[in-house]
């Protein structure tokens, strides 16, 4: 198995599904969890993205050269989160962090925890099976998403 993208965050757990996939019970914190295509924007002094389109069902099109994910959290109630991208072939993967934060009193809280995947070659993501592993606070789900 190959692991992609790991990113250290604060954030919390919930209940949500993902399209038409099986129902995922999702860590306390976790509002939701959206796939598509990034769009990408200056914040307050840091580049940042969104996923405004997410995708009906965690499936992406065959000949797909990107995919996003976005982990969207409850404000100010995660110490600590992770997620990651695992497949079962073998690719040379390269990711981009796709974070929010969100204005609080006091500071800053994280929001969002997302990456765009893509191949260092550029040539399509490999066809087949892949999870979205989500640790928060301790608490992990898996969330099951696949490129025909």
């Amino acid at each position: 198995m190959k692991t992609i993208a790991v990113a250290f965050v604060a954030l919390v757990l919930g209940c949500a599904s993902v399209g038409a996939q099986p129902r995922v019970t999702l860590p306390k914190g976790v509002k939701r969890v959206a796939f598509g295509t990034a769009h990408r924007y200056f914040g307050p002094g840091k580049e940042m993205c969104v996923i405004v389109f997410p995708l009906p069902s965690a499936v992406f099109d065959r000949g797909t050269t990107e995919l996003s994910y976005a982990v969207e959290l409850e404000p100010r109630t995660v110490k600590k989160a992770s997620a990651h991208v695992i497949g079962d072939a073998p690719q040379p993967l390269r990711s981009v962090a796709c974070n929010v934060f969100t204005p609080v009193p006091g500071g800053f809280s994280q929001t969002q925890i997302g990456s765009t995947i893509s191949r260092t070659d550029k040539a399509p993501l490999a066809p087949g099976q892949y999870t979205l592993r989500i640790v928060v606070d301790g608490q992990a789900a898996d969330v099951p998403f696949s490129v025909k």
